[in-house]
């Protein structure tokens, strides 16, 4: 394990040293933000052609090639840029933005991905004015809780505490809406840095409609408080990490061990709960793939051991919209977040997979409807048990 430590140790400084804000040819490339990811770049001139050389703060990691930087020029112009991850391969569309604010996808026409080498290459049009490029929207710890600030104003009822700390020694919350109820669900979100279509995007979305002024939402929120740990990895986020923690660690890999600070908050934070007889009916785990969106469930033989609400919810979505859900099951030996809630504490549980590319007014409205449909089915399975 000592061994490890200094391997881990040694990928860090290589990242962290490699140059910032490089210029050639008047055109600069910068990545020194919160929630950039970006190691050097160079000019070719033969080629007359940029390459961007992007690589993993931490190895082993899956394919979750992130990058984000931004380019200027003295002059406006079209330049051809390659994207570079050495023995990864390209994941996702490039993403442009002036602001950080306003996302769109480079067209079509503007890349061509190498799929044998792995690299893409851009016509990227740049000039004086800043354009910011990233695989995904950049969602830094500071917009997350300028979120969070944001429902805290217009939603009364909603509290914030400080959970514990991370990695980093930064704040890890945790934010409920009535701590007086005896029956909860739990929220849980981007565990994984660069999943912010599903772990932002479509979070934000869910869990806006849980808090929403309707008559399913107000009779749901009576009943049951809901828990939110709107984003449990920040450091990872603010330092573009392609999967994991500050210590290299991928968190959704940590739910039987609790080797880490940031699972260890919550299982504190629920073993303190589940002291006072606080009963976890439900949770979800946000995330972001490439074959999203869909599902992880609970396997054949423990969803029998359930009340199930989860086949119910399946239901009441195909049923109630033009979403069609599709379920994958795991093993609930596996260290996955949602595992340990159906382990540890009995509860139902899913880990909610979005898209890398789906359409972001799509994962809103998906995030809406399946947030609906479980309120009501939930509240229609505690109808059915109090009658029975």
């Amino acid at each position: 394990m000592k061994h490890y430590n200094f391997y881990i140790s040694i990928i860090i400084i290589l990242n962290f040293s490699c140059v910032k804000n490089t210029e050639k040819d008047n055109v600069s490339f910068e990545a020194s933000f919160t929630g950039a990811r970006l190691d050097s770049t160079r000019y070719y001139v033969e080629d007359d052609k940029y390459i961007a050389y992007i690589n993993p703060a931490f190895e082993p990691v899956n394919k979750s090639t992130y990058y984000a930087f931004a380019v200027t020029s003295e002059k406006e112009k079209e330049i051809k840029l390659e994207l570079n991850y050495g023995n990864y391969k390209h994941r996702y569309i490039p993403k442009l933005s002036f602001d950080k604010k306003t996302w769109k996808k480079i067209e079509a026409s503007k890349i061509r991905i190498d799929t044998v080498y792995g690299t893409a290459t851009l016509k990227l049009n740049v000039s004086p004015k800043k354009i910011y490029v990233a695989a995904q929207e950049i969602e830094t710890s500071k917009d997350t809780y300028n979120w969070v600030d944001s429902l805290l104003i217009t939603h009364s009822f909603l509290k914030r505490e400080i959970a514990g700390k991370t990695v980093m020694q930064n704040n890890n919350y945790v934010v409920t809406t009535n701590d007086s109820l005896n029956k909860a669900i739990v929220l849980i979100a981007r565990q994984h840095p660069p999943e912010t279509p599903g772990g932002s995007i479509g979070f934000k979305a869910f869990y806006g409609e849980l808090l929403a002024d309707n008559k399913t939402s107000n009779n749901f929120r009576n009943q049951y408080n809901i828990i939110a740990f709107p984003l449990l990895n920040p450091d990872g986020a603010d330092k573009g990490y392609w999967r994991h923690n500050a210590n290299g660690k991928d968190l959704n890999r940590d739910w039987i061990d609790f080797s880490q600070p940031e699972t260890k908050i919550v299982k504190s934070y629920f073993e303190d709960l589940t002291s006072k007889a606080i009963n976890i009916k439900f949770a979800l785990d946000f995330h972001t793939s490439y074959s999203g969106p869909y599902l992880l469930i609970l396997d054949s033989l423990n969803e029998t051991k359930t009340r199930g609400v989860i086949p119910k919810w399946i239901k009441g979505i195909e049923s109630n919209s033009q979403f069609k859900v599709e379920s994958r099951r795991r093993s609930q030996e596996l260290p996955y977040c949602y595992n340990y809630f159906f382990n540890q504490l009995g509860s139902e549980a899913v880990t909610y997979e979005d898209g890398d590319e789906i359409n972001r007014d799509t994962i809103r409205e998906r995030a809406k409807v399946y947030a609906r449909e479980l309120m009501k089915t939930i509240l229609s399975n505690k109808a059915n048990e109090i009658e029975q």
